[in-house]
């Protein structure tokens, strides 16, 4: 794991192209949870058995993003679950959407409408209340924007159960809070404190090393 890992830093600049969101994932990835081994993606054979059930081509930004990271749970299945590509589904509404990520409970859809599926980096629409509204320009920049959120999402959870579990060291139970930042400790398999995570207002910021 990197030393220390700053998302705004890493963000400075935009994220311009698909490679730029991938690096971010993989850099992400390594600091907050695990690296991306070579194991993390998801295989071709499934997302072509995914595009013959459809009968479409998926656009090579989502193909690129199930292969990056595709298995990795804990970045892509805590709250906004990245679908398995045979749980890929075409919706009906809006002149037809693919959908590839889904809201845990089914309430909310993100997907790329099939009219945009020639683009290699298709703007996301996720549904809401008033319809299907534009989430952000390029699946690369969603998936890197959910994989950041929900790696958040299930580090807080986590640090919510161990409260209320027995751990060898006490101070990784604890959370500390000062201007609406949250600075959580992470331990490892034995209850010793590896690394400080930030985050605020669920989002995480960075991720710092204590060893």
């Amino acid at each position: 794991m990197v030393d220390e890992f700053d998302v705004a830093q890493a963000l400075r600049g935009g994220i311009p192209d698909r490679a730029r969101a991938w690096a971010f994932v993989r850099d992400f990835a390594a600091a907050w949870a695990e690296p991306l081994a070579d194991g993390a993606g998801t295989r071709a054979e499934e997302l072509e058995r995914a595009e013959e059930m459809l009968g479409l081509t998926l656009p090579t930004a989502l193909r690129e993003a199930y292969s990056l990271h595709g298995t990795r749970h804990d970045l892509t299945g805590n709250q906004d679950s990245l679908l398995r590509p045979s749980e890929l589904f075409v919706h009906d509404e809006f002149g037809g959407v693919l959908v590839f990520r889904s809201e845990n409970q089914g309430c909310a859809f993100w997907g790329v409408r099939l009219r945009d599926l020639g683009q290699d980096d298709p703007p996301v629409f996720v549904q809401s209340r008033d319809g299907w509204v534009r989430y952000l320009e390029r699946v690369s920049l969603a998936c890197r924007a959910r994989t950041q959120r929900d790696a958040a999402w299930q580090r807080r959870t986590a640090r919510q159960r161990l409260r209320t579990s027995r751990q060898p060291d006490s101070r990784a139970a604890e959370s500390v809070r000062a201007g609406g930042v949250s600075r959580v400790p992470d331990v490892d398999g034995e209850g010793r404190v590896t690394r400080v995570l930030v985050f605020r207002a669920g989002e995480a910021l960075a991720a710092r090393r204590t060893e």
